[in-house]
C-alpha cells in the first residue's frame, strides 16, 4: 500500500510545474518520428508517424500498386499504421510515466488522446 508513496510525494512537488512540462512533453513528441512497417514477400509498406500517433508519411511498396493487389495493399498499410500508432503510444506512456515519477494515473490513455489534438 505504501511502496509508491515516495513516488506520489514527488508528484505532488512537482505538481504546479505539471502544465508546462505537458506542453514541453508534447512539443517533444510532435518533433518525434516513429517508424511502422508490414511486409509480405517482397510487398512493403512503411509509415511515419509522430510521438503523438499522428500520420505523416506512407511508403508503399511499387510492386503493391498493381490493381491486383488491392486488397493486400490496404491490409499492408493498416498493419504499418497500427504498428507505428501502438510503438508512439507506447513511448508517450512511458514518457509521462516519467513525468508523473512512476505514479500510475487513472485516464493516462485519455491524457495523451487529448494531447494528440
Amino acid at each position: 500500500m505504501f511502496k509508491n508513496l515516495g513516488n506520489i510525494a514527488n508528484l505532488m512537488k512537482s505538481f504546479g510545474q505539471m502544465p508546462e512540462r505537458m506542453s514541453k512533453l508534447k512539443q517533444q513528441m510532435e518533433g518525434k518520428r516513429i517508424c511502422g512497417r508490414a511486409c509480405e514477400g517482397d510487398h512493403q509498406v512503411t509509415v511515419e508517424v509522430s510521438g503523438l500517433g499522428l500520420v505523416h508519411e506512407v511508403d508503399i511498396s511499387s510492386s503493391l500498386l498493381a490493381p491486383e493487389h488491392k486488397s493486400l495493399t490496404q491490409r499492408l498499410t493498416l498493419e504499418a499504421i497500427n504498428h507505428a500508432v501502438t510503438q508512439a503510444k507506447a513511448m508517450h506512456l512511458e514518457a509521462i510515466r516519467e513525468l508523473t515519477h512512476g505514479v500510475e494515473l487513472p485516464g493516462l490513455d485519455k491524457i495523451i488522446e487529448e494531447m494528440a489534438k
